[in-house]
């Protein structure tokens, strides 16, 4: 009795409010229907349809209404089974519902439910929602046997971190494209906007993402860091639960103040929590890294070689680097993140140089090796107590060998901590300094052999022997300048034989002659010495030497003053020229030139 009564109620009430306006206004009307099911959507059903007629306007119940978007009795392959999802809206009366429970089956086996609201207006179905998420308000339009839908949903019922609300719009009609087209603000710490323009097909094997869709990130802040112009794109047909291979691409960016070069990143998603990535920065610099999702998004970076030269290359294409030709050498890396989210949990990179060999100019550093460990925590740089760089040797015209450098990292930039290295069978040590474009130090020696400078000095008839010490202040502003520098030693000598031309000279010179005849065997107790240099490479150094000599016989006590200016960069260059041709002749030559 009651079909009957309910088919009697939708027949008089249906076609119109014309009809409804003939009926007397005591008239009272109650209909329902325990149960309506569409036979090709099984999960498509409706409990408990009550109708009601009172005062002219007709209003009605659901205890449950299920709704299946993934419901296709074809098999997924044409329109016939695609028009059955939804079905049950379009044969529901055009009349207002209170749904008690609405539950909505989604792609992916996501399943949405709750009280609900549900309101026709101008063909349209309006749905108001009261989610565990959230009121969800969705307008749907059926249109040429499909649907096109606009609305609101809460974030956090598609990813629990998106609190914000998610715009969204789209379409789907029989035998095409599902096209669907959202927006939402990024969760905190990240800032920026997100925007997708989704194409989904269905399958044999289920729902999939076409190569066409995109999600774009205007551009995305997260810490110091800026990106403009992401994009993310399937590299082929990938499945709704994105398990597949994805390529993020980004046009440049800022980290702090300074510019970030575009770059791509491949994704391979083995699961909705777990996947691997490879950055390309260019063709020969590509980083692999292992990703996982629990409680945060915790990276690993195992442990790969990269080619020095190429790195250095990409790096000169974004930062001020000195001009450094790299001529071999590898870097390795590896490193980890617990959380990318989570600002208290640190980063951590490990930096490994071996077998480098590094020019700039008529300089050549061979033997490069060094260790970075670089921690990046609540905004902070820190460097690990090892981190340093060591040089085998350092052909600067007067060689220096076993370079020992440590590195600090202290307030906003990199610091020399300390550096150690051999030359003239001394010993040289730097002060701590920060390294930037303009810097200023010290550079302190001890135990130089003079012997071994005078040799390199190549002055004719010029020896001697002794041990020297000095301290050198510099400023390096692209340019390398000395003020106030000096040299000192104690308990030497010095011989200078004279030419043959300049001791027929002495002869007629008594002056001149007694000099030579001083410095033929000076045995000095103090050697000191002020040292500068300008910018281009002019050098002064004011020598002053105290000890004794023998004079026409007899030991006298000498003081001898001495002012010797010359340009020490194209003496060092002249020497490492001499050093470098010497390398390339043939032993036999170089036993012929000095015989």
């Amino acid at each position: 009795m009651s079909r009957l009564v309910c088919g009697l109620l939708l027949t008089l009430l249906w076609p119109g409010p014309a009809v409804a306006q003939g009926l007397p206004a005591w008239l009272e009307l109650n209909a329902s229907l325990a149960r309506a099911q569409v036979p090709a959507c099984p999960r498509e059903r409706a409990q408990d349809f009550r109708l009601h007629w009172q005062d002219g306007r007709l209003t009605g119940r659901l205890a449950s209404l299920s709704l299946d978007l993934t419901c296709s009795r074809s098999g997924n392959q044409g329109a016939k089974g695609e028009g059955d999802a939804l079905s049950l809206l379009l044969t529901l009366p055009p009349v207002d519902f209170a749904i008690e429970h609405l539950t909505l089956y989604l792609p992916a086996d996501a399943v949405l439910s709750g009280p609900a609201r549900l309101r026709r207006a101008d063909g349209a179905v309006m749905i108001d929602w009261h989610t565990d998420g959230g009121l969800l308000a969705l307008t749907l339009t059926p249109e040429q046997d499909g649907w096109r839908w606009q609305g609101e949903l809460p974030g956090r019922l598609l990813v629990p971190s998106l609190q914000g609300p998610v715009h969204l719009q789209g379409h789907w009609f029989p035998g095409q494209a599902l096209q669907l087209n959202a927006s939402t603000a990024l969760p905190a710490p990240l800032s920026g906007r997100l925007r997708l323009d989704g194409r989904l097909n269905t399958t044999q094997a289920g729902w999939q993402w076409r190569p066409g869709t995109r999600l774009t990130i205007a551009e995305l802040g997260w810490r110091q860091l800026r990106l403009r112009g992401l994009t993310l794109r399937p590299a082929g047909p990938v499945p709704l639960k994105g398990t597949g291979r994805w390529t993020l691409a980004w046009q440049g960016g800022r980290w702090q103040q300074r510019s970030l070069p575009g770059a791509e990143l491949e994704l391979v998603l083995a699961g909705q929590a777990q996947g691997e990535a490879r950055l390309r920065l260019s063709p020969a610099v590509q980083v692999g890294a292992h990703w996982h999702w629990q409680q945060g998004l915790a990276l690993t970076l195992p442990e790969q070689t990269l080619p020095l030269a190429a790195v250095a290359a990409w790096l000169n294409g974004w930062l001020t680097l000195p001009a450094l030709e790299v001529e071999d050498g590898e870097l390795r890396l590896a490193g980890r993140a617990g959380n990318l989210l989570n600002a208290t949990q640190g980063l951590t990179l490990e930096l490994a140089l071996s077998d480098g060999r590094l020019r700039r100019g008529e300089l050549l550093a061979r033997k490069v090796a060094g260790k970075l460990g670089l921690a990046w925590r609540q905004g902070q740089f820190s460097l690990a107590p090892d981190s340093g760089l060591a040089i085998g040797e350092l052909n600067t015209g007067v060689p220096i060998t076993n370079i020992h450098a440590a590195l600090d990292w202290r307030g906003n930039g990199l610091w020399l901590s300390g550096l150690t290295g051999r030359v003239l069978e001394g010993r040289l040590a730097l002060s701590p300094m920060k390294l930037s474009a303009h810097t200023q130090g010290e550079l302190h020696l001890q135990d130089l052999s003079l012997a071994r400078l005078l040799s390199l000095a190549a002055l004719p008839g010029l020896t001697g022997d002794g041990r020297l010490h000095g301290r050198l202040p510099f400023v390096l502003n692209g340019r390398l300048s000395v003020h106030n520098g000096r040299l000192w030693g104690r308990d030497g000598w010095v011989s200078y034989q004279a030419g043959d031309a300049l001791a027929a000279s002495a002869e007629d010179n008594l002056s001149l002659g007694l000099t030579l005849g001083m410095l033929e065997d000076l045995r000095y107790q103090s050697l000191d010495a002020a040292v500068s240099m300008t910018p281009d490479g002019e050098a002064v150094v004011l020598t002053r030497l105290e000890g004794q000599a023998p004079v026409m016989g007899k030991i006298h006590p000498v003081n001898f003053n001495y002012r010797h200016q010359e340009n020490l960069l194209q003496l060092l260059a002249s020497l490492r020229f001499a050093g470098q041709l010497g390398d390339r002749l043939p032993a036999s030559l170089q036993g012929e030139s000095n015989q």
